[in-house]
């Protein structure tokens, strides 16, 4: 009876134990990959990756493609493997899994290959991710806002149109765009094409 109860409150205790190894691990996991993502925000906003042709204009972080490439590579890896084995029955998850992430990684690399921005000092240029070029003029924009949406700042503008633009302040220079805005609260209204701030 009592080497019973000594297993039992050992058992406990153990379980304590694990229990606080895997919160400590999870807690240690979050604090990392956040680190991780502020230390790509930082180094995208110092060192802006401009397109070769056209350096006004502002394309998404090098590690897009980087990540892009990357799982694109590992689900063609994985769909080489379960595609050609013997044992189909057993691989249709794998199968999935690998055209999921193949999939992925090709959107990623879209996204990389085809966005861009290019605030000027009259108006906002830039491509969506599926290749269609837009301009949003600062005297037609229609309405404008400034959201937070996982820590990270979002400046959504929408001009008279329909046009709209969603991008994050921190990694792209708007400050064009920040000065019409400016504009617009001290006089009441939207500046002309080549008005003076």
């Amino acid at each position: 009876m009592p080497d019973g109860r000594c297993r039992t409150g050992g058992a406990v205790r153990i379980g304590n134990v694990e229990g606080m190894t895997a919160l400590v691990l999870k807690y240690a996991i979050v604090f990392v990959v956040g680190v991780l993502l502020l230390g790509m925000v930082l180094w995208g906003r110092r060192r802006p990756n401009r397109a070769k042709g056209h350096p006004g204009r502002l394309r998404l972080p090098k590690f897009v493609a980087v990540i892009g490439w990357a799982l694109f590579v590992v689900g063609f890896l994985m769909g080489l493997v379960a595609f050609t084995s013997r044992y189909t029955e057993d691989l249709n998850p794998m199968r999935i899994a690998s055209a999921s992430i193949t999939l992925g990684g090709l959107v990623f690399l879209m996204m990389y290959r085809n966005w861009y921005i290019a605030p000027e000092a009259d108006a906002v240029h830039f491509r969506t991710i599926f290749g269609n070029e837009k301009t949003i003029a600062y005297a037609d924009i229609a309405n404008w806002r400034t959201t937070t949406s996982n820590g990270q700042p979002r400046l959504t503008v929408r001009s008279n149109s329909g046009d709209k633009l969603v991008v994050n302040p921190l990694l792209y220079d708007m400050t064009p765009l920040f000065a019409a805005i400016e504009f617009k609260e001290r006089t009441g209204r939207w500046p002309l094409r080549g008005e003076a701030r």
